[in-house]
């Protein structure tokens, strides 16, 4: 019930939007490559090497604890701040698994325990593919206030955007939505500080925190992997919460 890194044929239609989706496959391998490691027997050409230039200063100024480190982008986050338990989620925009938590687990978990201040989440981003990083990296670039409601349209729509002929244009039209201009759109994905920082924490949540595969969850730190059910971020929270009648 979670999903490891994957590569997802790039459409040909949009030049520009085409070029980009094809750098970020590149990084997407390099990082693959030094988080997960390789056989050294298996050589990389010469733009995994420069991409793996690119990402190895991210992996070595990954420095302290991730779940403590906030999202230099600004936190994409559902709930109260004072909150006793905190839940910081590693998801892909692409994994279905994590669509499924979205749809099946989450809306159930706010009501009970989010909406009344027991819970808050921190959504960070763990890319395993090209339109996994292009969602991510529009999730930071829209309105702060729509965030949140972004990530949850992506998960929604899923299925339909992921196994359309064109994702980036069903992405695109996703974006625009959210009030992207196609401007705004061919300008965020051309952000490279946007790119290394989702990078930065994707690298150090790898290295540190053994993230591997998607959904992840750190519940005040304790680590849960997969597509739990509720009854399993329950059992976690029993000790957590002051009021134990839940």
């Amino acid at each position: 019930m979670k999903d490891t890194i994957r590569e997802l044929t790039v459409p040909k239609q949009n030049q520009v939007v085409i070029a980009i989706l094809a750098g970020l496959a590149v990084i997407a391998g390099a990082i693959f490559y030094l988080n997960m490691g390789a056989s050294p027997d298996n050589a990389m050409s010469d733009a995994e090497m420069d991409a793996a230039e690119l990402a190895a200063p991210l992996a070595a100024s990954s420095d302290g604890d991730p779940l403590a480190t906030p999202n230099p982008l600004g936190e994409l986050t559902l709930g109260d701040p004072a909150a006793p338990i905190t839940i910081v989620e590693y998801s892909s925009l692409t994994c279905p698994h994590c669509a499924a938590f979205h749809t099946e687990t989450l809306p159930a978990l706010k009501e009970k325990y989010v909406d009344t201040g027991q819970v808050l989440i921190k959504f960070r981003p763990f890319p395993l593919d090209p339109y996994a990083m292009a969602g991510a990296m529009l999730a930071q670039c829209v309105s702060p206030v729509a965030r949140v409601a972004f990530i949850d349209i992506l998960f929604a729509r899923q299925g339909m955007w992921i196994a359309s002929q064109d994702p980036s244009a069903e992405l695109q039209k996703i974006a625009k939505q959210a009030g992207l201009s196609e401007d705004d759109y061919i300008v965020c994905l051309k952000d490279e500080s946007v790119l290394a920082a989702i990078r930065g924490m994707q690298t150090a949540a790898a290295e540190k925190l053994n993230v591997r595969s998607t959904p992840t969850f750190f519940v005040n730190g304790e680590k849960l992997e997969g597509n739990q059910p509720l009854e399993v971020f329950e059992e976690v929270f029993i000790p957590l919460l002051p009021d134990t009648d839940n």
